[in-house]
């Protein structure tokens, strides 16, 4: 535990309003992550008819090639000089395709539905072409996040607003399409009728141009700030891609979001079949899950998390964090599955709620800390090579959950098909091979996976003194080259 006392001094230097601005980019990737997590498994499969195998397949391939644009994009956009900045131009030329992205997403033609290898290659393309224009996007905006503050717990801070800001709109607007569009009407579930879709992929759209423009116009004034980075346009990215691993904390920090990658990939997949399914929820139940722990969550990490960021070191937070992750997963889905609830299902829904706002706030907290935790190593990498590779340090990070989350998404669609989920099954008539399979994945399988983050957490080594000292060192090695530069200058004869 830190003495709070030694860090009451810290003056921030970003308004709220312009975190604000800035955290509204994140948006996009939330409807990403909503779409991912709540609907599109569920529309291909239950809906359209397309096997778990080859969606889960299609997924799974669209996240691989993420993984490997997201360090390209990351180094190009390190590398990138133009007269407004190395980060906006890529985030401008992402608009537009990412929205066309969404509509055709959620909008497959009648032409295609009728063969499953036409469905399969509309939904592998329409989902490259989401990641790839979200890669665009999100990348340099990442990095942009770690340039724009070298503050240590102003980092946090904004990490903070930025992760908030995703779970509110993508709960917001999963929650608002269950109980509105989704829900059920003349006897019909809403959740199984294609036209709900079509609508709601044009609604993610056009939110998808709203906020992206809104970020690009409020982040506009830090151009200058971002155009006189420190990296060299000549230099090499494969090189600064691999470089980043001699940093050991780096390392640690990729391998516990590999299998971090893989437990989110497969809670998403998983989590909207789990609901209709293993605990039979209706679609107002199930937006009130999604909705309400979240946004608990939200708030709590709102409330929180400045003030165990300057009780805590960040490491001692992501320790914490994985370890109660862990343990949340295996109490709940035991106990129906070994029949040990009430039978009251107010209880039960109450134990529910109360379970994955442990979970949500859990991994809130701890995206919060890795979030700040790489613009730290940032700051370590440019002491150790001279170079600031904001966008290459968040890249391979990235790269590395997103692809063992295509494993996950490779294991959860053939698993629907191995425990016998057919399409169009209506909850309460699956079989117990049904129930087990998904309370047994979604419970202690998980937890197991789990151990890897919990271990790797204990082997990174960072603490806010040591990260002054990166600052400091850096601060007295810009000064001298201003002083170098300034003394080479020959004076006039």
């Amino acid at each position: 535990m830190r003495n709070f006392q030694t860090y009451s001094n810290d003056v921030s230097s970003i308004s709220l309003h312009n975190r604000l601005l800035y955290s509204s980019g994140i948006v996009s990737h939330a409807l990403k992550e909503a779409a991912m997590g709540v609907f599109v498994l569920l529309y291909y499969k239950q809906v359209l008819g397309l096997s778990g195998t080859l969606t889960g397949l299609a997924i799974g391939i669209s996240i691989i090639w993420d993984g490997i644009s997201d360090p390209l994009v990351g180094a190009w956009s390190d590398r990138l000089r133009s007269r407004i900045g190395r980060r906006h131009p890529l985030m401008i030329a992402a608009v537009i395709p990412m929205a066309a992205g969404f509509v055709m997403l959620y909008g497959p033609p009648d032409s295609v539905l009728s063969e499953q290898g036409q469905l399969f290659t509309w939904l592998l393309i329409s989902i490259l072409l989401v990641r790839t224009a979200l890669t665009f996007f999100m990348v340099p905006y990442l990095a942009l996040g770690a340039e724009i503050t070298e503050d240590y717990h102003e980092r946090t801070q904004l990490a903070a607003v930025r992760t908030n800001m995703a779970w509110i709109i993508g709960t917001l607007v999963s929650a608002t399409a269950l109980i509105f569009l989704f829900k059920e009407e003349n006897g019909l579930d809403g959740r199984f009728l294609i036209d709900n879709y079509h609508f709601f992929g044009w609604v993610n759209g056009l939110l998808v141009i709203l906020f992206s423009v809104i970020c690009i116009v409020g982040t506009w004034q830090y151009i200058p700030k971002l155009a006189s980075g420190t990296g060299h346009a000549d230099s090499n990215m494969l090189r600064d891609i691999f470089i980043t691993f001699r940093n050991k904390n780096f390392l640690y920090m990729v391998m516990l979001d590999m299998a971090v990658g893989g437990i989110g990939c497969i809670t998403a997949t998983l989590l909207m079949v789990t609901y209709i399914y293993f605990w039979q929820l209706d679609a107002t139940q199930t937006s009130l899950l999604f909705a309400g722990p979240i946004m608990l969550a939200v708030l709590l990490s709102a409330v929180f998390s400045r003030s165990l960021n300057r009780l805590f070191e960040k490491q001692q937070i992501l320790r914490l964090t994985c370890a109660l992750t862990g343990i949340n997963l295996l109490w709940l889905t035991p106990l129906k599955l070994f029949d040990l609830l009430p039978d009251n299902s107010t209880v039960v829904f109450a134990l529910i709620y109360f379970n994955w706002a442990i979970h949500m706030t859990m991994t809130i907290l701890r995206v919060i800390t890795v979030h700040s935790m790489l613009a730290d190593i940032v700051d370590e990498q440019e002491l150790a090579t001279g170079k600031r590779k904001d966008g290459v340090v968040f890249a391979v990070a990235f790269f590395s959950s997103k692809f063992m989350g295509a494993f996950g998404y490779l294991i959860a669609g053939p698993f629907l098909d191995m425990i016998g989920l057919q399409a169009g099954a209506k909850p309460g008539e699956v079989s117990s091979t049904v129930t087990w399979g998904l309370g047994l994945i979604m419970g202690p399988g998980l937890a197991i996976i789990m151990l890897l983050p919990v271990w790797m957490s204990f082997k990174v080594n960072m603490s806010h003194a040591s990260q002054l000292e990166v600052r400091q060192a850096l601060s007295q090695r810009q000064q001298v080259a201003e002083s170098g530069d300034s003394g080479s200058v020959s004076t006039p004869r």
